[in-house]
């Protein structure tokens, strides 16, 4: 996560930006581009989508971003911007599912967690096929418990920070995210029964 900015200086470089400084912006892009990327690629499964989303993204908060009243809030607005940008292209291309396991442009080690590729082949093989279960349960999810359990386990977001980029109380956010494991750790229990 892009935490090497203090408030202070995202504040400061968020007005930079907002007055038009293209370094500013620059900055805000180097620093939270790549969490943007792989928030958007969980929720598409597609490399190139996921490229063209958060480019999409960063166009849109180049061109709204004067509009935003609390420099403080940047990021919590960035993201709200990718699910947007998102679930705008899945309308349109009237996709029922958002996530792929079966996408070529995607290596497989991508799904891999960060720290399995020192496993020996068998350990790999299991993440991977384990990491294809949560994916397949992620395409089974709806929208709402999809999106707070990327920010969650994938993108490490606390409670607060994905109460604010999704819009929702607190209360609905742990549910939704309690409901969201609970289908992932089915869906996991499912796959170990078959593979003994």
């Amino acid at each position: 996560m892009p935490s090497d900015l203090s408030q202070e200086e995202l504040t400061e470089i968020v007005r930079e930006a907002q007055q038009g400084s293209l370094e500013g912006f620059h900055h805000l892009y180097r620093s939270y581009s790549k969490a943007i990327y792989n928030f958007i690629w969980r929720l598409v499964g597609g490399s190139a989508d996921a490229e063209d989303l958060t480019q999409e993204t960063f166009l849109k908060a180049h061109r709204e971003l004067k509009k935003l009243r609390d420099p403080a809030q940047f990021k919590y607005w960035l993201y709200r911007i990718a699910r947007n940008e998102v679930y705008q292209k899945l309308r349109k291309s009237q996709r029922a599912t958002v996530v792929s396991i079966d996408d070529e442009e995607v290596s497989y080690y991508d799904f891999l967690e960060d720290g399995s590729s020192g496993l020996d082949p068998e350990s790999q093989v299991l993440a991977l096929e384990l990491n294809q279960v949560i994916h397949q349960a992620l395409d089974t999810m709806s929208p709402k418990y999809r999106d707070v359990f990327v920010l969650a386990v994938f993108q490490k977001e606390s409670y607060e920070n994905i109460s604010k980029i999704v819009g929702r109380s607190l209360l609905s956010v742990k549910t939704d995210i309690y409901r969201a494991r609970l289908a992932v750790k089915e869906q996991l229990s499912k796959y170990l029964k078959q593979r003994k």
